[in-house]
């Protein structure tokens, strides 16, 4: 890794950094709207973001009441930082924010391993209403449709 890492809570990324993390992590979400990006985001009470100099290389989006109850939507790392304890430290960041927060996530299938090796522990008492609209679809036609995004990362 070349320059510093630096995370901020709070500090919302511009949405086309976003977009381009989000490919190239690849974490499949509809980047191919970028106002719904922009309303995730704006809908969101916990961000927190890592950069490498002034690039946009990991990025944790979720909420909590900051007593009780949290919830991580998106733990985004670029490839290039994977494995050099960003997402680990994103986490810890959202951890810091209160003690009695019992953080929950739903982990893509890229990423399910990495959890338990974190210390999560798998919830196997939950329920879910999926979404109506758009669906990712696989993560080869994914990758494929936004590799110029992924580039720009």
């Amino acid at each position: 890794m070349n320059g510093d890492l630096s995370f901020h809570l709070d500090r919302r990324p511009e949405v086309e950094a976003i977009r381009a993390l989000y490919a190239a992590s690849p974490l499949r979400r509809p980047i191919h709207d970028p106002e719904r990006i922009r309303r995730m985001f704006e809908g969101s009470n916990v961000v927190i973001s890592a950069y490498l100099g002034d690039r946009l290389v990991g990025l944790l989006r979720g909420w909590t009441d900051f007593a009780y109850d949290g919830y991580v939507c998106d733990l985004a790392i670029h490839p290039e930082v994977q494995k050099a304890g960003v997402g680990r430290r994103l986490l810890d960041l959202a951890q810091g924010l209160g003690e009695g927060i019992e953080w929950i996530l739903q982990a893509s299938p890229l990423a399910r391993d990495y959890y338990a090796h974190i210390g999560w522990q798998k919830v196997e008492n939950g329920w879910r209403l999926p979404r109506k609209g758009w669906k990712a679809g696989s993560i080869e036609a994914f990758q494929a449709e936004h590799a110029a995004l992924a580039a720009k990362a």
